[in-house]
């Protein structure tokens, strides 16, 4: 099971506003803290898009726009996006994080921790 403290500020982040990529990469850096951490950016990214708490999606005149397909396809594309930024998106990604309505309540209930 993934702490939650984890991704804590990426979701709560998310009740204002659209969350890039890059804020989920520092939630991996700092779980996993001097060890290893892209095994963990790919759990959360993983654990959060199974549990329905966030869409990733990309940033269009009309807004955000969700990528489609499985959690394995949108995995993929996100790490193909960051392999091609060398793991440094800087806001360069096309990969932004949107919470759902179940993320929203997520992130509500972590505020009051």
């Amino acid at each position: 099971m993934i702490d939650r403290r984890i991704f804590a500020d990426v979701l709560i982040e998310g009740l204002d506003d659209w969350v890039p990529i890059d804020q989920l990469i520092w939630a991996a850096r700092e779980g996993r803290k001097g060890h290893p951490w892209r095994g963990c950016f790919v759990e959360l990214l993983r654990f959060l898009l199974e549990d329905g708490l966030i869409q990733i999606g990309e940033l269009a005149v009309e807004g955000f726009v969700p990528w489609r397909g499985e959690v394995d396809e949108v995995v993929q594309l996100v790490l193909d996006d960051l392999e091609r930024l060398s793991w440094e998106p800087k806001l360069g990604s096309r990969a932004w994080i949107a919470n759902t309505e179940e993320g929203d309540e997520v992130a509500r209930s972590l505020i009051d921790c």
